[in-house]
């Protein structure tokens, strides 16, 4: 007999209607352990389940004879259920691991392209689940593996799984450094993209191999909102096409910028930078600049590198005037340009910049002994100076080494044909503190290059007559580390004793005598010799790979009985150390290489 139906025309609730429907479909996963039901039998399933209910029901004669048995049963029973329970403790089995999909780590062609990510200070998680699903690994050891692929890789990465891809959200939000090389093919949307997941970014350095224009600035600068530092490198084949206008405009709105470096900086014209908080500026491939303006008074270092073209209409002496004017606490300057001059040194010198450490004032042939004269008197405190491609002589040098002898560590005179050997030996001589000096092609024979096609051979020869011009270069010193003498073809005789050298450059030293060169210099760990005679670099081999150094003598010495003289026993009389003595007694061999780069 069917039940109770109701009236077609009494309303029933969609909620009442899905319960008088038929069964629901239960879950999948088994609700003690969680594992899923099909062909799973559960171990945590009572082995007496005294809530069953029988098929059948009893007699009650049958209940009451029964009674008696059915409470002892059910009293040792339970006695023995109580028992197992206190020494059977239950165990919940671990579920079967999920597959793992596989990801190659090995991607060396992106690896070499950009350089990695890394973050210095560890980053906390939270308990989540999601990060467990790829093979079960802890999130700390995911973090560790995904923060040393580089940007590619990561955004490989994020496609694997939940887990994964909420890993590298969090490791590109927390990065505060990236340093990334942008394709020729790519466009502004892939620099727009990876710029968008670090919105804690400090710190950008691009190497971009197409043209650049105002568009990237825009992009970085949306992008960026906390960018302190930022650097653009450019390729060769590619043009810069950003505008001082457009620069300018950027440096203004970035308040938390502090270091800008730019390359291929042709197309600028003229600027006026304004910035409180840089400190750091670095423009190169300047071209005719007919505006320039520095209203940055806490700027500390800035480079100027101009191109080598001849049509240049740059006036250094107004860009110099403004540097002194309105960047008073500058440290480190640096200027190449070949209209450097002396009304631009004087300029400069006119400058109160009394903390001033570094003045590199490069490829200027104007730049005289008197303009020497200037820098001496106006930054006693120099701890680096830079006149490479100068037209100073010894007279210059001379200067240097009264004014400078407590404070100069690094002095680089390289292309200045007016300073001898002389000269040199006098710095070296006079400046107790040098650690690095660049005299490359300042030892110059003038007539090498017009003989060298059609007398080679006489340049060679001891007895010729331009064996006559060649000079000689002794230098002794305790501190100095690295000695440039590249392309001193007008050297024939060096000795050098420098036991804290370690790095020298004899490229292009033609002229320099196998039989007149002495090494004494115990720390040499690198000898360039490239474009030298197989006989000059036999010689430096032999010396540098013989020690030099004072051995001491492993022989035991005793006093005659009266104590009048000391001498040494012989070896077979003497006791014979141990092998961790004969260790430390015997001497090391420095590890020097002889470069030669073909």
């Amino acid at each position: 007999m069917q039940g109770h139906l109701p009236h077609p025309a009494t309303p029933i609730s969609d909620a009442a209607f899905l319960i008088k429907r038929g069964k629901k479909r239960g879950s999948y996963n088994c609700g003690r352990c969680g594992v899923p039901k099909k062909g799973h039998k559960c171990p945590l399933t009572p082995e007496n389940d005294d809530g069953s209910t029988p098929v059948s029901t009893p007699s009650s004669a049958a209940v009451t004879s029964s009674i008696a048995a059915t409470l002892s049963s059910a009293s040792a029973a339970s006695a023995s259920a109580s028992v197992k329970m206190v020494t059977t403790p239950v165990v919940r089995p671990t579920p079967p691991p999920s597959r793992r999909r596989a990801l190659s780590f090995d991607d060396v062609s992106v690896a070499d392209s950009i350089d990695e990510l890394d973050d210095e200070e560890p980053f906390e998680f939270e308990e989540d689940p999601d990060l467990y699903r790829s093979g079960k690994l802890p999130a700390n050891c995911l973090w560790e593996v995904l923060k040393r692929l580089p940007p590619v890789g990561l955004l490989s990465a994020a496609k694997v799984c939940r887990g994964w891809r909420e890993t590298t959200r969090k490791l590109w939000r927390a990065s505060e450094e990236l340093r990334l090389r942008v394709p020729a093919k790519a466009q502004i949307g892939f620099v727009g993209s990876v710029l968008q997941k670090c919105p804690g970014l400090l710190t950008l350095s691009l190497r971009i191999e197409s043209d650049v224009d105002a568009t990237m600035l825009a992009c970085i600068a949306f992008s960026c909102p906390n960018l302190q530092s930022l650097e653009i490198f450019t390729s060769d084949s590619c043009v810069n096409r950003i505008t001082g206008d457009e620069l300018s405009r950027f440096i203004a709105e970035k308040r938390c910028l502090t270091s800008l470096k730019m390359e291929g900086c042709c197309n600028l014209g003229g600027f006026i930078f304004s910035s409180t908080s840089l400190s750091t500026l670095w423009l190169s491939d300047l071209h005719s600049l007919s505006k320039t303006v520095f209203n940055c008074p806490n700027l500390k270092e800035v480079s100027l590198d101009f191109s080598r073209q001849e049509n240049d209409s740059t006036d250094l002496t107004t860009v110099v005037e403004s540097l002194g004017r309105s960047c008073p606490k500058l440290q480190n300057i640096h200027i190449a340009s070949v209209l450097l001059s002396h009304d631009a040194v004087l300029a400069l010198s006119a400058a109160n910049l009394r903390a001033l450490r570094m003045l590199s004032l490069v490829l200027g042939s104007e730049i005289t002994d008197a303009s020497v004269a200037a820098i001496a008197s106006s930054f006693p405190k120099l701890e680096l100076l830079d006149l490479s491609g100068s037209g100073i002589s010894d007279s210059g040098i001379g200067m240097i080494c009264n004014v400078f002898p407590e404070t100069l560590s690094k002095l680089l005179i390289a292309l200045c044909p007016n300073i001898t050997s002389s000269g040199i030996q006098f710095a070296a001589a006079q400046l107790p503190r040098l650690e690095l000096m660049d005299c490359g092609m300042t030892i110059c024979d003038a007539d090498s290059q017009k003989f060298e096609d059609n007398d080679s051979e006489l340049q060679r020869t001891p007895n010729s007559k331009m064996h006559l011009i060649y000079q000689k270069l002794i230098i002794k010193h305790s501190r100095l580390k690295k000695l440039s003498l590249w392309g001193c073809s007008g050297l024939d005789a060096l000795y050098l004793n420098c036991p804290h050298l370690h790095d020298l450059n004899l490229n292009s030293c033609r002229n320099l005598h196998p039989e007149r060169l002495v090494l004494q210099c115990p720390n040499l760990e690198s000898v360039h010799a490239s474009d030298c005679d197989d006989i000059l670099v036999k010689t430096i081999e032999t010396q540098v790979y013989n020690d030099y150094s004072a051995v001491e003598n492993q022989f035991n010495s005793k006093r005659f009985p009266d104590g009048s003289k000391r001498v040494r026993v012989p070896y077979f009389c003497s006791p014979q150390p141990s092998d961790d003595e004969m260790k430390w007694r015997r001497p090391m061999k420095r590890q020097c290489a002889v470069i030669m780069d073909l």
